[in-house]
């Protein structure tokens, strides 16, 4: 019995690895924390570094919230990687021991992730690999349904990602991970906080799962990782069409064009707001679903100007067909009005432009030149595109002393005079869009347009902007 518990674990951890993509000559750090389950997995992938040709090295953290006792385990992870003959990485946190509940669970985490991504980079590691098990996927999965999580909450632990992270054991029980090491007699150390009854996950553990399974659905623990699995596909897929969504309604400077979201499904819809809250934020751990589903009511359903206010300072924003999210830094640094003191933002040539500090809207396309129409406005210009390749366009804010050749002119025209002569409000020219080839002012909306990057009969193709002011 035995050693078929050891050629089982043995197997299903060789088959998570190449599911993980990790190929022959694959440098991994091990989380090493001394306890069974890091302990069975560095044993694990000891038995397989030959075969799989695998470079292994540990890292241990010692956050010296347990006193001796987390002496005790550096001491016992030092010691082993000792013996056996791998490299390992120790650190010890600091400032833990004044933090309490969820935030120290948090923070220790961040900590952990912050070290082992510094420990991989050391040695130059392709994975960092973790010890956590089918039992730990359930207690996740049921953790996350008591909070209200949606499918990508349910979808728990994956046995890759993010980023160098895999979970090798995530196919393997617990039973078979302590039967696996009375096999292959790996001391291990016990943690005294897993039995505390202080911390969720533990009362989960100990007391609610066994007491649902016993009394009320046997083999509850190992449905929850089938549906995990499934909601992990699920949510593969619903992603995948949010980021579609997500880049349709991108414009520049993290602002998106959100007219047509109404039409989107709901989960779709969800989806798509949590990749772009993760991308602006750097991740959805302080983001609920309540949070999503205010911030989708905000897009969908609320007034044309409105707001939600989300956690550590962020904010979404409606104007009109436009969202956006922003922190409470940049609104300080915006001022109390949330006007900036100044702007400069790069015009794509391709697709649409949001200068939202100049209450601007740029559309650009590259077209041949044969063919291609004049300007019927000064609020479409076109450009020479050769002519602004390695420099493109820039609006900006406008600055005193500014001048700009315009056409037809010999000499310059101080830009101020044109807003005069162009009867532009005196409250309107500073965050009036000044639109730019390097250090040449070539265009200002609607008012005039300067000798620069002109299109003429040398002109292979062309770079066609047309401007329009945001409904305020």
């Amino acid at each position: 019995m035995p050693r078929d518990t050891e050629k089982r674990v043995l197997g299903a951890i060789e088959a998570a690895l190449l599911r993980a993509g990790v190929g022959r000559g694959a440098s991994i750090v091990i989380a090493l924390s001394g306890g069974g389950d890091s302990v069975a997995l560095t044993s694990a992938l000891l038995a397989l570094r030959k075969r799989m040709g695998l470079k292994l090295a540990a890292a241990h953290l010692n956050h010296r919230l347990r006193g001796p006792e987390s002496d005790r385990d550096e001491e016992f992870v030092r010691a082993m990687c000792a013996r056996l003959g791998i490299e390992v990485q120790v650190e010890q946190a600091e400032g833990l021991g004044a933090i309490s509940g969820a935030n120290l669970e948090e923070r220790a985490r961040d900590l952990r992730r912050e070290f082992l991504g510094r420990a991989a980079d050391r040695v130059g590691a392709d994975f960092i690999a973790l010890g956590h098990h089918r039992d730990d996927q359930a207690e996740t999965v049921l953790m996350r349904l008591m909070r209200g999580a949606g499918a990508a909450g349910m979808a728990a632990m994956a046995e890759r990602g993010p980023e160098r992270l895999i979970r090798p054991m995530l196919s393997i029980s617990r039973a078979d991970i302590r039967e696996y090491l009375k096999a292959c007699a790996s001391p291990f150390v016990e943690d005294s906080s897993n039995s505390s009854r202080d911390f969720l996950r533990n009362r989960i553990r100990g007391e609610l799962l066994p007491m649902l399974e016993r009394d009320y659905a046997p083999g509850l623990g190992a449905r929850l990782v089938e549906v995990a699995d499934e909601m992990r596909s699920l949510d593969a897929l619903v992603s995948a069409m949010g980021a579609r969504e997500l880049d349709a309604m991108r414009l520049g400077g993290g602002v998106l064009d959100v007219s047509g979201f109404g039409a989107v499904d709901r989960a779709v819809q969800a989806a798509a707001i949590r990749l772009f809250v993760a991308e602006r934020m750097g991740s959805l751990r302080k983001i609920s679903r309540a949070h999503v589903e205010a911030m989708r009511d905000l897009i969908v359903a609320g007034g044309p100007s409105d707001s939600v206010d989300l956690p550590d300072g962020w904010h979404a924003e409606r104007k009109y067909n436009f969202f956006r999210l922003g922190n409470e830094r940049e609104r300080v640094a915006a001022g109390a009005d949330g006007a900036a003191a100044g702007f400069s933002v790069a015009i794509a040539a391709d697709g649409i432009t949001l200068v939202e500090a100049a209450g601007f809207k740029f559309k650009a396309s590259t077209i041949a030149a044969p063919g291609a129409p004049m300007p019927d406005s000064l609020s479409v210009a076109t450009f020479d595109a050769a002519k602004i390749a390695d420099r493109g366009l820039v609006a900006r804010s406008f600055v005193n002393g500014d001048r700009m050749r315009p056409v037809g002119m010999r000499g310059t025209r101080k830009v101020q005079d044109i807003f005069v002569d162009r009867k532009l409000p005196r409250a309107r020219r500073e965050r009036f869009p000044v639109v730019t080839v390097g250090d040449t002012i070539a265009w200002l909306p609607g008012l005039a347009r300067g000798q620069c990057a002109l299109v003429g009969s040398s002109t292979e193709t062309v770079l066609r902007v047309e401007a329009s002011e945001i409904a305020a």
